[in-house]
């Protein structure tokens, strides 16, 4: 385990050339573009789907969180074997937001990744 994993929230650069700790601990946004405004969307956010994340009791995803901007839309506790690190939620929004999944790793810390979604 990395003490420096733990110092900060762990962001990753571009998805290409990502290296496989990125890869699997990326918690991978999936959300429309764009919506109406006041239109109910799905979000789904998963970790492992770039490469799956190993999912036992020594090594696992502990939650996930989706955050618009700094609020939290939904906050789920996983369990190791029991549960897999992929959540979806329903959402609204009335303005254009960069919505922001966490997902920490009780080895690796916590990882973000983040997608706009344009409210027409």
């Amino acid at each position: 385990m990395t003490d420096d994993l733990f110092k900060d929230i762990n962001m990753a650069g571009e998805l290409e050339g990502l290296s496989d700790l990125e890869k699997k601990h990326l918690p991978v946004i999936d959300a429309p573009d764009s919506v109406k405004a006041g239109e109910s969307f799905e979000v789904t956010v998963e970790v492992g789907r770039l490469l799956a994340h190993p999912n036992e009791p020594a090594h696992h995803i502990q939650w996930i969180r989706l955050l618009n901007g700094n609020l939290t839309l939904a906050s789920i506790q996983l369990t190791p074997v029991a549960t897999s690190p992929k959540v979806t939620v329903t959402v609204k929004l009335e303005k254009t937001t960069t919505l922001r999944a966490i997902a920490r790793c009780n080895l690796h810390g916590e990882w973000v990744m983040a997608q706009e979604v344009k409210i027409l």
